[in-house]
């Protein structure tokens, strides 16, 4: 199928779009129709490997597409608010942290920004941390600037 004639936004917009939603799931719905259009990816199986889908997700995705059109891909999911990262982009998160990278909240809060492209303040980022159960990052939101903190800062 050709997706580039199919999908009418143009990918610009669909970048646009996809940095502005706050919600991981909507962005990577508008991510998903990006890679299609653009042609990084061509077929429907193959956007949603790129951002964690089943193929039968990314079918559903395309019908909703078909159906109603962008609009219909930026609605919430009626099932609530599960913050601003994706999956993927948690691992991402994780292994950043695995690797000793980031001796601070801010330091964090950089990465998330600049790699990730998604914004937190400083007690988003010690929320998310808690969230995730990153416990050093968390420690470091109340003992400090080093999120390399003994145990029991936490109380245990």
């Amino acid at each position: 199928m050709e997706y580039g004639t199919k999908i009418i936004e143009e990918p610009e917009f669909l970048l646009e779009t996809e940095k502005k939603c706050s919600l991981a799931i909507v962005r990577d719905r508008v991510r998903f129709m990006r890679l299609l259009k653009s042609g990084e990816a061509k077929t429907q199986s193959a956007a949603g490997k790129a951002i964690s889908l089943s193929e039968r997700q990314a079918q559903w995705l395309w019908r909703v597409y078909q159906q109603e059109g962008l609009s219909g891909l930026l609605k919430k999911p009626a099932w609530g608010y599960w913050g601003k990262l994706s999956s993927v982009q948690i691992s991402h998160l994780r292994q950043f942290l695995l690797d000793d990278q980031a001796e601070t909240l801010a330091d964090i809060q950089t990465y998330l920004l600049n790699n990730l492209g998604v914004e937190y303040s400083i007690s988003g980022i010690s929320d998310l941390c808690n969230r995730l159960k990153i416990n050093g990052a968390a420690r470091a939101a109340k003992n400090g600037p080093s999120c390399q903190c003994p145990p029991t800062a936490r109380g245990g």
